[in-house]
């Protein structure tokens, strides 16, 4: 059983502070309506945060971290983990399993999540039994993380180029899913994690970036893409006769 979430359904959630980010660099007559006016005084705070090169630094070694937890099966310890301090344990969906969520002093904002599941390849009648492992990584910084292009994560990790699987185990041809909404210029990428010598599992990689403003005007508008959002999701699909 594969369970990927989707960029769509993790876009539906984003938080209203990472939409201001977005829209102030959009010509008022493009932006959506929403319910709650956008204070100047915030969207000016937002814009201002600068990323420094230790902050890039500590979000490259967290996601190669996670992805050695899905894809090499490296132990994870919520109590020492680059991920920052512990510091809540969520019950998930389903008979057994769990989400710990985590704060890096590096970024105190940014939601960094680790969604812990009963064994797929366990079929033990007895749910409460079967062993917990690593499903979902998911990492929505704030401030949005600029310096770090899809390039580089494509060599990072690294990711296969021109494909996709989707939740049926399908080939899907590209990488590039499009802008969504195209207003807010929210661009989303899918990927296989490349197989290497020391996989233990697939793992699909989906990116959320937001693109700068192409018809922004002022000397100072954002001209690359800013990473919003990783999410890592290890692929039972094809491997639930395994037992570890």
């Amino acid at each position: 059983m594969k369970k990927t979430p989707t960029l769509t359904r993790k876009w539906s959630k984003l938080t209203g502070k990472i939409l201001t980010i977005l829209l102030i660099a959009i010509p008022a007559h493009a932006q959506p309506s929403m319910s709650t006016p956008l204070e100047p005084s915030e969207q000016g705070t937002k814009m201002s945060q600068t990323v420094t090169d230790s902050q890039r630094e500590t979000a490259l070694g967290i996601l190669t971290t996670a992805m050695a937890i899905l894809r090499e099966n490296q132990p994870f310890d919520p109590a020492h983990v680059i991920f920052g301090r512990h510091f809540a344990t969520n019950p998930a969906v389903g008979p057994v399993g769990r989400e710990y969520a985590f704060e890096n002093p590096s970024f105190p904002a940014t939601q960094i999540t680790l969604l812990m599941e009963g064994d797929p390849s366990d079929c033990k009648s007895n749910h409460t039994t079967v062993k917990l492992v690593p499903t979902v990584f998911t990492i929505r910084f704030s401030p949005l993380m600029a310096g770090i292009s899809r390039s580089t994560l494509e060599d990072l990790y690294p990711l296969a180029r021109g494909y996709w699987i989707d939740s049926s185990g399908n080939r899907q041809p590209g990488n590039d899913l499009g802008t969504t909404p195209p207003q807010v210029l929210l661009h989303g990428y899918r990927y296989r994690a490349s197989s290497q010598p020391t996989s233990k599992f697939p793992v699909d990689v989906e990116l959320a970036f937001g693109d700068p403003n192409p018809h922004a005007t002022k000397e100072n508008a954002r001209k690359t893409p800013v990473l919003m959002d990783v999410i890592l999701s290890r692929d039972y699909s094809q491997s639930t006769s395994i037992r570890r």
